[in-house]
């Protein structure tokens, strides 16, 4: 890690900055900046998964074939989320971080709301390309954010809860999309003020898209914090390639395990609820209660535990103490994510996905931290633009396809997705595991290493 007597703090707009404390905002109103972010993190996750709740009436209405549904599901998104994310980072690190998150929730909020007035394929496309554009802004601003306003041996436990966006959104995302599935299937038209009758599917867009803007306007509430802990090399590209490849052992070890455990919650979330209803005959509602619970709960307290394990280590010296708990918590998730499809009984299958989901949550929080340990500030936005780029097209583009790859040409069979299910996590997981631990001296030596980046 960079020597701590070469660190800076800087501040390009000192007149906007809050009461602060050793150089750090004071708790509560840091505190409630990461309150602020985590709304809007988990306002990002149910636009993105409204779409695959409603996939029926979809592609009734607009004549949409199952691979067009695909599209729009995955493509459609990641198509700009994943190279806007690396451009967007990059801006992160140069300008008002604010200002780029409040743009960010006000595109992809709008972005929703133009889904449900869609009328062909080619309309929903682009809207879904630019609710991906619109996340693609908040969380490299967002992390970057929250490492200026906590110390170090705070900022495990803070990045932790903006990280429970993910399972909060998709909880919430899960449960409601149990109840609009339930309520298509009586309704016909909705009675909309001022739009006159509409599909249900379209007034979901229009709602959630338009609620979604209360974040963008709690953003506006929040000040941006002096840059601290920089280096005096620029945040130009050639510094930053030159960073990245003096790190790539490190930064390559964080960022396989975090697209592994991208793979397992992603191949998860597209086909655990297909294998209830097809194996066990639950229903929507009921499967989506269940796993959107068990995320709010197991998920959640997995990130909380995994923060303030971290945190400790790195009051007591350990720099590296997010790594060490990603590391023995992904030890953890090979043997529970194995049983959840190849058991017969529902009950034991949803007691697996909690213990694998408390375990989950440990890396799938503190991934950013163990990047912005051994990375100065004008390179942190870049970095975990990098981090979601992998995520995004490792885990959202392969996991689920590998799911269904092995269901169709190696089992043969519909009923066997819970098995292939289990075959892709397991693999996945396990080679965190190995990465993690592989891995273990590089990252050991870029927080050790005193060279100029």
């Amino acid at each position: 890690m960079e020597n701590t007597e070469a660190l800076s703090t800087t501040s390009s707009e000192p007149e906007t900055l809050p009461k602060q404390v050793n150089g750090f905002p004071k708790a509560g109103y840091a505190w409630c900046v990461v309150g602020v972010l985590l709304f809007a993190y988990s306002v990002s996750f149910v636009d993105r998964l409204i779409l695959s709740l409603m996939v029926t009436p979809i592609r009734s209405d607009l004549h949409i074939s199952d691979t067009g549904i695909s599209l729009l599901q995955g493509l459609a998104f990641a198509l700009l989320y994943t190279f806007f994310g690396l451009i967007l980072g990059r801006w992160a690190d140069q300008h008002n971080r604010i200002r780029l998150i409040v743009a960010g929730i006000t595109v992809w909020c709008l972005a929703t709301v133009a889904c449900g007035f869609a009328h062909t394929f080619a309309q929903l496309f682009v809207a879904r390309i630019f609710v991906g554009v619109g996340e693609a802004a908040l969380s490299p601003a967002a992390y970057s954010l929250i490492a200026d306003s906590f110390s170090r041996e705070k900022r495990g436990r803070a990045v932790s809860v903006y990280g429970m966006g993910i399972f909060i959104g998709s909880g919430t995302a899960l449960i409601f999309g149990g109840l609009v599935v339930k309520a298509l299937s009586t309704a016909k038209m909705v009675d909309f003020p001022l739009l006159g009758e509409l599909a249900p599917w379209r007034v979901a867009f229009i709602v959630v898209g338009a609620s979604g803007l209360l974040a963008a306007a709690l953003a506006l509430t929040i000040r941006e914090p002096s840059r601290k802990e920089l280096t005096s090399r620029s945040p130009n590209m050639r510094d930053f390639l030159g960073f990245v490849a003096a790190r790539r052992a490190a930064l390559g070890t964080a960022i396989i395990i975090n697209s592994c455990m991208a793979m397992v919650n992603f191949s998860i979330a597209a086909w655990l609820p297909v294998y209830f209803i097809r194996v066990f005959k639950w229903s929507p509602l009921q499967i989506g209660t269940a796993y959107g619970t068990i995320l709010l709960t197991a998920g959640c307290v997995g990130m909380a535990t995994g923060g303030v394990l971290a945190d400790r280590l790195v009051k007591k010296g350990n720099a590296g103490g997010a790594m060490v708990v990603i590391r023995w918590a992904t030890a953890f998730i090979p043997p529970c994510v194995l049983w959840v499809g190849w058991v017969e009984s529902p009950a034991v299958a949803l007691c697996s996905l909690a213990a694998a989901s408390f375990f989950l949550g440990v890396p799938t929080g503190l991934g950013p931290s163990s990047i912005h340990a051994i990375a100065p500030n004008q390179f942190r936005g870049q970095t975990v633009a990098l981090l979601l780029f992998s995520a995004s097209v490792f885990g959202l583009g392969m996991g689920p396809t590998f799911v269904a790859i092995i269901t169709d040409y190696v089992f043969h069979y519909d009923l066997s997705v819970g098995h292939s299910l289990s075959i892709v996590v397991f693999a996945a997981s396990l080679l965190s595991v190995v990465v993690a631990f592989y891995g273990r001296k590089a990252y050991e030596l870029a927080l050790s290493s005193n060279t100029s980046f």
